[in-house]
């Protein structure tokens, strides 16, 4: 179903690059107008995985950094997945369908490792993974007036953050807003994908999913890609301030790291907004240094970085607490690059 999906994109103006749709034509205003006007986006390169059975709640508590046995059926929360040291391999935005289903939204360039690697503690528990990308239409909305165009569905949208509301084949979630509200919506059938696809196109602008990695920038939403795995313990990544991490649940991998980080209050390094003005091709997991720092392996790393619409650069970044604090960091020894920070949302 997702490649007649694609191809009806297609169809409709948009740009393919390696099976995910870039952009719709004009990629600088498409930017432009995530500030200042409704937007929609095909988010193919989130896969989406279903966690199902009668023990997958208690599976996926053992698992996360959240508290899976505290989330009511039709709300969602962020979960991070660590090493047994506290590095985190995933973040997840997870779904509670119903009592027994999961459906958890990462990267898709991690799925088929993660899949791989949470059935690795399965073993005898009644819990079922699946990849259900391939038959899960995934959408992004944006904007002032993103709500009033889904009260078209049966079921209104959720009101509060991290809601879902369901509508016959349709789940919308209430995402973190950056400017304007933002929903999530996955679709089971494609001819439920088109009609809503052609209502939002009256008012909405479409844009590409770098559009929408934007917007979570802005929100202070972190992700978790296969350059900036096992770099980030939870609370670099402001996880206690979005709903992703939970100090009370009890055990799960990395759990007592995480735990003396917090209770300590070691942490040397936290999560920053940044803008990046240079000539330069930048992506997650590249160094930042400062020289102020004195750790001899730079003094930050970017987490997610995506082009603006001022013809720069806006990202998050783990940086030293120290080194953001005297404000002179550059992507690189030579200075090419100027970065300016402020603390992120959440």
């Amino acid at each position: 179903m997702i490649n007649a999906w694609k191809e009806h994109l297609v169809s409709n103006g948009a740009e393919l690059e390696n099976g995910l749709i870039e952009h719709f034509g004009n990629p600088q205003q498409e930017r432009k107008v995530v500030s200042s006007g409704d937007i929609m986006c095909d988010l193919s390169h989130l896969s989406v995985l279903e966690v199902s059975g009668e023990e997958s709640a208690e599976f996926l508590q053992n698992q996360f950094t959240n508290d899976i046995q505290a989330l009511q059926s039709g709300s969602c929360q962020l979960n991070g997945w660590c090493t047994p040291k506290g590095r985190m391999v995933a973040l997840f935005q997870t779904i509670r369908m119903s009592e027994e289903r999961f459906l958890l939204l990462c990267p898709a360039e991690l799925s088929e490792g993660l899949i791989k690697r949470l059935q690795m503690f399965v073993f005898r528990s009644k819990v079922s993974i699946r990849d259900r990308s391939d038959s899960t239409i995934r959408i992004g909305l944006s904007g002032r007036d993103a709500e009033q165009q889904l009260s078209t569905l049966s079921s209104p949208p959720p009101a509060e953050i991290d809601s879902a509301s369901f509508d016959d084949n349709i789940t919308v979630i209430r995402a973190h807003p950056a400017l304007f509200p933002r929903f999530l919506i996955l679709i089971d059938l494609i001819e439920a994908a088109r009609k809503l696809w052609s209502h939002l196109d009256v008012r909405a602008t479409a844009v590409g999913h770098h559009c929408w990695e934007l917007l979570n920038i802005r929100a202070g939403i972190p992700s978790v890609v296969e350059s900036t795995q096992e770099s980030f313990i939870p609370q670099m990544l402001n996880l206690q301030a979005i709903n992703g991490l939970s100090f009370t649940k009890g055990c799960y991998p990395g759990q007592e790291i995480v735990a003396r980080m917090e209770y300590l209050g070691k942490l040397k390094r936290g999560l920053f907004h940044i803008t990046l003005s240079g000539e330069h091709d930048l992506s997650a997991g590249d160094t930042l240094y400062s020289e102020s720092s004195k750790s001899g392996q730079g003094a930050g790393e970017i987490v997610a970085v995506e082009r603006n619409g001022d013809n720069g650069w806006e990202g998050l970044a783990v940086i030293e607490v120290s080194a953001a604090e005297s404000d002179n960091l550059t992507l690189d020894q030579s200075a090419t690059i100027s970065v300016t920070i402020q603390a992120p949302k959440g």
